[in-house]
C-alpha cells in the first residue's frame, strides 16, 4: 500500500524535473535507484543510481530535450507500486502525448522508475 508521502515524493519528482533541478529530482531517488526514463533519442534506457541519473540529467541537457511532464493523477497499483499518469509536452503544442510512470518505494524514496508513452493498460 502505498501513503501520501509516496504521492508526494512522486509529485515532488515531476516538479523537479520540469525545473530541470537535478538535486530537487535526486532528493526524491534512492541512492541505487533502478531508472528508466523514456527513449528519447541520445539517451540510453536504463541508469543505476544517483550517478546514472546525473548521467542521463546531463546528457537531457546537452541535447536539448526541453519536454515538460504535467501530471493529473498519481495512484496505487499492484505490488506496492504507484502509478503517475500525464501528459508529455514536448514544444509543439498540438502534440501532446499521453505518460504514464510506474514507481517503486524503498525507504521513502523512488528505488525503481519506469517512464513510457503508453495507455496504463500497458502498464498492468
Amino acid at each position: 500500500m502505498s501513503s501520501h508521502a509516496d504521492v508526494a515524493t512522486v509529485r515532488r519528482w515531476f516538479d523537479a524535473f520540469n525545473s530541470r533541478n537535478l538535486e530537487g529530482m535526486l532528493a526524491c531517488m534512492h541512492p541505487y535507484v533502478d531508472f528508466h526514463p523514456l527513449r528519447l533519442p541520445g539517451l540510453e534506457s536504463a541508469y543505476s543510481g544517483h550517478a546514472g541519473v546525473r548521467e542521463w540529467f546531463a546528457e537531457l541537457l546537452r541535447l536539448e530535450h526541453h519536454h515538460r511532464i504535467e501530471l493529473a493523477e498519481v495512484s496505487a497499483s499492484s505490488g506496492g507500486k504507484l502509478v503517475a499518469a500525464g501528459t508529455l509536452r514536448a514544444g509543439d503544442p498540438a502534440a501532446p502525448a499521453s505518460f504514464w510512470a510506474l514507481e517503486r518505494f524503498e525507504g521513502g524514496m523512488i528505488i525503481a522508475s519506469h517512464h513510457f508513452l503508453s495507455d496504463r493498460f500497458h502498464l498492468r
